[in-house]
């Protein structure tokens, strides 16, 4: 006789329910507990048991499977805040979500966890089998509604593996459960299931849940099933959420439900990879969102393979105020099993080393919803995140990083949507996935022969690999997950009102950047105290608030070939240092801020002469890549970490630098650390990731008044991880307003207009050598950080006095471009696009404090391409209120002709040309969302600008 102890519904007294052994037919079970289960725990606050064991966690671990002290705790209960909206659904019903925004239900009448975010819900389920069962990701739906019948469309195909049976001798194949039809083909055999022999707790509990069906919910095996969590070799064909090998190399390892516990607010990351790395302190390496009790609640599943012991933990971290969860994932290898049977392949209760190959933060199936469009963002060296649509077909699609970074090519994030290209920019549903991480990283976009797609995304496992000695545990980065119902222009203000809110630097997230001036295309490597003093004053005159010291300023630096890792100023350049530069900088009523690019070192320094085992290389070979002229240092060893927390710190006590750009200049080869063990060096990547983080974490805690911008080689490790440090990445090393366009179009997408490092440059553009007017230089570089790079002692006094009067409008405009909602209106890059011409538009959230006089709204449109004889479309505006009467202002009119006599365009002369007529329209909005403004546009790179006031 077998006692599972179970916590009634005042989770105060036990309820002992026996499996009572039948002699007269071996290992049958008469399970006395039929339908007792839904009875006993029939309120909202506690787990249900998810195999016959009646596992579950206590203080995030697992009980023993017997006795009074596995007596389990109840599971807390989730927060009930309100929050404002109402969802409508395609039938013209309304969901009211105002109640359930940032909750999580528990249902253990069908084992059914709800998690509301402000209008979506997303749902799965603990089946009969212990598997977690995806069940629905959409349109919140009633709390009330039993999603069960939704696992009817779980039919198998032909030769699909049935669900997992136990047999009590491996040899004979009894089985202590009936046999099962898995074909699905009318009229076939009825074929007992052959599958792996595992303890009786994995023995599908029939009935439990579907007792009040008519029909029983189908027993079908893990291919045929919608899955929150997939292991590897147990009839799950799909690419696996996990995979590890043990001491004997083996890699089975099916991980079933033990419990649940639900809470407030947000679980703080622990140290990254348990005890495994130099000692940490307080310090939480892998970047994370914020979150507190009034803002989302908290999920952890607990799984757990009961043959070996192996535990993982699933996060799901849901939130109040926009449509987005995030999800984690924890596996450990317990120090002691709780249960250990009698044999395992790791040799009775003995705990052995455990190598993990693959660990994704998010697995997400989708059942068949006709043509998958997938959505992602690549590109190259100045060309990045351009935005990519392309329609899926059954098999696998791919994309990664395995550059040690997130890379130019591809960005971390991706989309699922069965809108066509031509509408999804408003329309339709939109499931997206953004990873909270910097280093290598793979997205897998399975679909199967049924239509059915599976989304994963996390570290890439093809350079990975990690030990968990007894007690250890390793943890994944962040995947951030957005539900859209109106397109990407949805799904792209939820990712900004998230980052904005609860991933950038808290004290950055409602602040103006300064307007800088960078010396590097005005001067390159020819910098010193006199010619940075110059650019300087000039660069006052017209309003610039902060002077950038780029590249050229440390040790014997005059080219790219040397003095990396030699962070001290070249007092040939800088008699008086630093320090006194920025004394010089200050008087002016400037700021200063400095360029680094701590994790590079050059052969020709001081630093490598003297430690040249501090790289990254195998160092018993001769040969090496050398990018840029430069190595990549090594940041797993603690000596190197600590050497440039040491100089950075050093250099920024010593002045009044108010901001930092790190950069990034080349991605890594050779990746072996000399002191991480042989069998280990499956780990360098990530620790080196760890390593960056470690660095970045100890600036904002040691330095907090200190603005970072964080760049590789322009934007190739644009990503979230970086913005949980940096308020602001470098979007491209290409500042030509035609590429400018296309990359902070698709960069939009995902990322807040806060965070995209935009400049102003010269003409002819040093990257592309084209040209472009000043005004549409503005306007670009208005839809992020603004700022300039450019020379402006060589600027004429016309010129001169219009940057200033830019510079001017950017303060006053800042506020609604960088908290307000985005909308691209035409895009540069979708094959509907109108003659390639580009417009975006700012709409300012709704305040109290605004009055006639506030501009709540900002738009601009450009003209990438002119083709003569062709009128532009009018162009209809978004997000504005319908009713309300608006001024439309017109800002910066272009005053240019046409020569009726010869057909050519005379700029510069005439009266301005008003493109409504009027410098001032008064209209409500809804005029302006339906019928539209009109737009005429002369040549390539005109533009023109608009602001927008509600009438008083």
């Amino acid at each position: 006789t077998e006692i599972c102890f179970l916590s009634d519904r005042r989770g105060t007294e036990t309820v002992r329910m026996r499996f009572c052994r039948d002699d007269g037919a071996k290992g049958a079970l008469v399970p006395l507990l039929l339908g007792l289960c839904a009875v006993s725990l029939a309120s909202p606050g506690h787990a249900v048991p998810g195999s016959p064991s009646s596992h579950k966690p206590s203080q995030g671990r697992s009980l023993a499977q017997h006795g009074p002290a596995a007596r389990p705790r109840p599971i807390k209960s989730s927060p009930s805040t309100p929050s404002e909206g109402v969802q409508r659904l395609r039938g013209g019903g309304a969901v009211d979500c105002s109640k359930l925004a940032g909750k999580i239900l528990f249902d253990p009448k069908t084992r059914t966890f709800s998690l509301y975010s402000k209008s979506s819900l997303y749902a799965f389920r603990a089946d009969e089998a212990g598997d977690l069962q995806h069940v629905y990701w959409g349109k919140a739906l009633p709390r009330d509604d039993d999603l069960r019948y939704l696992s009817f469309s779980n039919v198998a195909i032909c030769f699909d593996p049935g669900p997992m049976n136990t047999y009590e001798d491996a040899d004979t194949g009894s089985s202590a459960t009936p046999p099962t039809n898995h074909f699905s083909t009318p009229g076939a055999p009825t074929m007992p299931v052959r599958q792996l022999s595992f303890s009786d707790s994995q023995v599908p509990l029939h009935g439990t849940t579907d007792a009040d069906l008519e029909r029983a919910l189908p027993l079908v095996g893990r291919n045929t099933k919608l899955l929150e969590f997939a292991d590897l070799g147990t009839g799950d064909y799909r690419p696996p959420t996990f995979k590890v090998q043990y001491d004997d190399g083996g890699n089975i390892s099916p991980a079933t439900y033990i419990g649940h516990e639900i809470v407030k607010g947000k679980l703080p990351m622990r140290v990254a990879v348990g005890r495994s790395l130099w000692e940490t302190g307080n310090v939480t390496l892998l970047p994370q969102l914020r979150g507190d009790e009034d803002t989302c609640s908290t999920l952890r599943v607990f799984m757990e393979d009961s043959l070996t012991g192996l535990e993982f933990e699933l996060i799901y971290t849901v939130y109040k105020d926009t449509d987005a969860i995030s999800r984690r994932n924890i596996v450990k290898n317990p120090a002691k099993r709780r249960n250990a049977p009698k044999t395992t392949n790791a040799g009775t209760d003995h705990v052995n080393t455990v190598k993990l190959h693959r660990l994704m933060s998010s697995t997400v199936d989708f059942h068949t919803q006709g043509d998958w469009n997938l959505v992602s963002l690549s590109g190259s060296w100045a060309n990045e995140r351009h935005l990519r649509i392309q329609t899926l077909n059954q098999g696998r699609f791919v994309f990664e990083s395995l550059r040690g970074a997130s890379s130019h090519q591809q960005n971390p994030f991706c989309a699922l949507t069965n809108s066509p290209e031509s509408t999804v920019e408003r329309e339709g549903d939109v499931w997206a996935f953004s990873l909270v991480y910097s280093g290598n990283f793979k997205f897998e976009a399975d679909v199967s022969e049924t239509g059915r797609a599976r989304v994963n995304a996390g570290i890439n496992p093809s350079s990975f690999s990690w030990h968990l000695p007894p007690g250890d545990s390793f943890e994944t980065p962040e995947c951030v997950m957005v539900y859209s119902s109106t397109g990407l222009e949805g799904m792209t203000h939820s990712f900004h009102d998230l980052y904005r809110q609860h991933l950038i630097p808290a004290r950055w997230k409602d602040t103006v950047p300064p307007v800088l001036l960078n010396t590097w295309e005005a001067m390159y490597f020819d910098v010193n105290h006199k010619k940075v003093m110059a650019l300087a004053r000039a660069a006052s005159t017209c309003g610039v608030e902060m002077i950038v010291l780029d590249d050229g300023w440390f040790g014997a630096r005059t080219d790219a070939t040397s003095s990396l890792g030699d962070w001290y100023e070249d007092r040939s350049k800088f008699p008086d240092g630093l320090s006194g530069l920025v004394k010089d900088v200050n008087s002016l009523g400037l700021k200063f801020g400095i360029w680094v690019e701590p994790e590079m070192i050059n052969v020709n320094s001081q630093l490598y002469r003297a430690l040249p085992t501090w790289t990254l290389n195998q160092h018993g070979r001769k040969s090496r890549c050398e990018g840029r002229n430069q190595l990549v240092l090594d940041f797993t060893l603690e000596g190197v970490v600590s050497y440039v927390i040491s100089k950075l710190g050093a250099l920024l006590s010593a002045s009044n630098i108010e901001y930092l750009k790190w950069d990034m200049n080349r991605h890594l080869t050779e990746v072996y650390g000399n002191s991480v063990a042989a069998d280990k060096q499956g780990e360098v990547f990530h620790r080196y990731m760890l390593g960056v983080y470690k660095v970045l974490s100890y600036l904002n805690e040691k330095f907090p008044n200190v603005r970072i911008e964080t760049c590789s080689g322009g934007g190739g490790r644009f990503d979230p991880g970086m913005l949980h440090f940096s308020p602001q990445v470098w979007a491209s090393d290409n500042t030509d307003v035609f590429s400018r366009m296309g990359i902070q179009h698709g960069t939009s997408l995902v990322y807040p207009l806060q965070s995209i490092g935009s400049h102003m440059t010269a003409v002819p553009n040093h990257q592309t050598h084209r040209h472009s007017s000043l005004k549409t230089r503005f306007l670009v570089a208005l839809f992020g950080t603004f700022g300039l790079e450019l020379d402006v002692r060589t600027l004429g006094h016309a010129d001169i006095i219009e940057l200033g009067k830019y510079i001017k409008m950017y303060k006053h405009l800042a506020p609604v471009i960088l908290s307000g909602d985005f909308y691209r209106l035409w895009s540069p890059q979708l094959k509907y696009s109108e003659q390639g011409a580009t417009a975006w538009m700012c709409v300012a959230k709704p305040s109290p404090k605004q009055n006639p006089d506030t501009v709540i709204g900002v738009v601009a449109v450009f003209l990438m391409k002119m083709e003569p004889g062709r009128h532009l479309p009018r162009l209809r505006l978004r997000g504005l209120d319908a009713s309300t009467f608006y001024v439309l202002e017109e800002l910066f009119p272009n005053r240019s002709s046409r020569d009726v006599n010869t057909g050519a365009i005379v700029l510069g002369v005439g009266n301005p040309q008003w493109n409504t007529g009027k410098k001032f329209l008064k209209v409500t909005g809804a005029t302006l969302m339906e019928a539209g403004i009109p737009i005429r546009l002369s040549f390539d790179g005109d533009s023109a600008a608009f602001v927008l006031r509600k009438a008083a």
